[in-house]
């Protein structure tokens, strides 16, 4: 029975060990340990930041993004650039008719301010046809002439939009930003608050740069500048524009339609997802510095060249710094013409790592919500199957139970099975004792046998010929000690030579010197003697 017990806490033991289910019971004791073993594991995994999805969640959204805002944008480039060009090709005409009905040429424009006027009465309408049809917050073009050659500038006319709230331009007063006065009076629409008669050259750079082309040297298109803040007011913006240019090919001036900051929040807002977070920008890059338009989905702003504004290409996001906020973003090229601009959409970093720092908490108190399930739910499960288990055992000890009152049924049959062990040890044991006292009984009549067998050969041999024997084995060399021992031992003469290392004829040489100091004729009748000198050895 104690040896049955031992059984049983050793089998107790390996249970509680290894959390392993007595069939289906123990089952979910062992599936609450693992539970909660994922818990720890899985909020390891989340603060190293394996498991947190924010990453690739913010990766997702803003490539999309990028995506759905770089299309639009290239949309609207491409069909301001091809407005930009139908309205150069237009001025160009209305120009070359009124130089024709005046019977001038172009340079006679030059210091001539009737014969500009003329030219911008007959080339209002076009600017203002085109303004209204194009999306655009104003309408310009600028010919490579002056009234006031002495200051260098550009004559034309600059048409914009007066206090836009939306892209929808329809019924939107308009105001004269350059140009002759007498036009926009006769046209009746006001002057701009900032109006001038000209534009100062150096103003705008890539404009600048057309003029000094003189001729065109590639296909006619349209281009996008930089961004710029217009000379007297608030507002920045950028222009789309293409060169006019004469019967000659000779670039005369420049037009094209301006998307200053207002305008661009309302035309671009759609294409921002409807997170107040979210933030396009469309910027440059000029002397290792860049400048651009943003527009959020509640407002629009500028940034600057003014060092206000850094932008760091990087993996997984582009980074942004404008003024002391901080942006991660997706930043793309585009082009229009020859003129290469990026546009990015950007999230604060802030909500970035509001957000990262959120989805951590949320899956940190889900998994402790999971561990403590796991360890309630093991406690509940040990107390209600591993406990009645332990109060069986602990009755079975103390006899106060028997099997038949056991309320577990695995331990009934186990209990059976070790009754069982225990019988077939019983029986083991009964057989193993019975061989020894039979064994025991062979080897005294085996010792009785060679008794008498040694008595009878001491008869046989001679007093003078055993002590003969005896006197003379000290006389054997180690050698023939060697082999003398080894025929003892129940060796043959071949498993001599191979112990040894002898051949055959060294054998026999050892042999007869043997039988020679020992006074014996034959290995027969060596382990005569020899028996003699066991048996002698053993009753001394």
């Amino acid at each position: 029975m104690t040896y049955r017990l031992s059984q049983m806490k050793a089998v107790l033991a390996a249970v509680k060990k290894q959390g392993i289910s007595m069939q289906k019971k123990l089952f979910f004791y062992f599936a609450s340990l693992i539970c909660g073993f994922l818990a720890v594991v899985i909020i390891i995994l989340n603060f190293a930041g394996i498991l947190n999805p924010t990453n690739k969640t913010f990766q997702r959204l803003l490539s999309a993004q990028s995506e759905v805002s770089l299309s639009y944008i290239k949309h609207n480039t491409a069909k301001l650039s091809a407005n930009a060009v139908s309205f150069s090709q237009k001025l160009s005409t209305d120009i070359k008719k009124t130089l024709q009905i005046n019977a001038m040429s172009f340079d006679d424009l030059g210091n001539n301010p009737t014969a500009l006027k003329a030219v911008q009465s007959n080339t209002y309408n076009t600017v203002y046809t085109y303004m209204q049809l194009t999306p655009a917050s104003g309408a310009f073009y600028y010919l490579n002439t002056t009234t006031k050659p002495e200051k260098g500038s550009y004559s034309g006319i600059y048409l914009k939009f007066k206090n836009l709230s939306t892209e929808n331009t329809i019924n939107t007063d308009i105001s004269m930003y350059h140009g002759i006065s007498s036009v926009a009076r006769e046209n009746k629409i006001s002057l701009n608050s900032t109006w001038t008669l000209e534009t100062e050259k150096g103003l705008f750079r890539e404009i600048d740069e057309m003029m000094e082309q003189k001729n065109m040297k590639t296909a006619q298109e349209g281009v996008m500048t930089s961004l710029y803040q217009l000379p007297g007011t608030w507002e920045h913006a950028f222009f789309v524009c293409a060169p006019i240019v004469n019967d000659k090919k000779e670039i005369i001036g420049v037009c094209g339609f301006e998307i200053n900051s207002l305008y661009f929040k309302y035309i671009y807002k759609n294409s921002v997802s409807d997170t107040e977070h979210m933030v396009l920008t469309v910027f440059d890059e000029t002397d290792d510095s860049y400048s651009g338009i943003i527009s959020e989905y509640t407002a629009a702003s500028i940034i600057s060249a003014e060092g206000n504004f850094k932008y760091v290409p990087n993996t997984p996001f582009d980074l942004f710094r404008i003024n002391d906020e901080k942006y991660i973003g997706k930043t793309q090229n585009f082009s229009v013409g020859e003129s290469n601009h990026y546009s990015a959409v950007m999230l604060p970093y802030s909500y970035y790592r509001y957000s990262k720092y959120k989805t951590q908490l949320l899956i940190f108190v889900i998994f402790l919500l999971i561990t403590a399930a796991a360890i309630v739910c093991c406690s509940v499960l040990s107390r209600r199957y591993i406990n009645p288990i332990i109060n069986d055992i602990e009755g079975l000890k103390q006899g106060t139970i028997n099997k038949q009152n056991l309320r577990i049924p695995e331990i009934v049959d186990l209990l059976d099975f070790l009754e069982q062990n225990d019988r077939d040890y019983e029986q083991k044991l009964s057989s193993l004792e019975e061989q020894k006292r039979l064994a025991e009984q062979e080897a005294a009549r085996i010792q009785s046998e060679l008794d008498r067998i040694i008595d009878k050969r001491k008869k046989e041999l001679s007093d003078d010929g055993v002590n003969h024997f005896m006197q003379n084995l000290i006389t054997l060399t180690p050698r023939e000690k060697d082999v003398f021992n080894l025929y003892l031992e129940g060796y043959s003469g071949k498993e001599i030579v191979e112990k040894l290392g002898f051949t055959n004829n060294a054998l026999k040489f050892h042999n007869k010197n043997i039988y020679s100091k020992l006074g014996v004729t034959s290995r027969k009748e060596l382990m005569q003697y020899a028996v003699i000198l066991k048996q002698r050895n053993r009753n001394e």
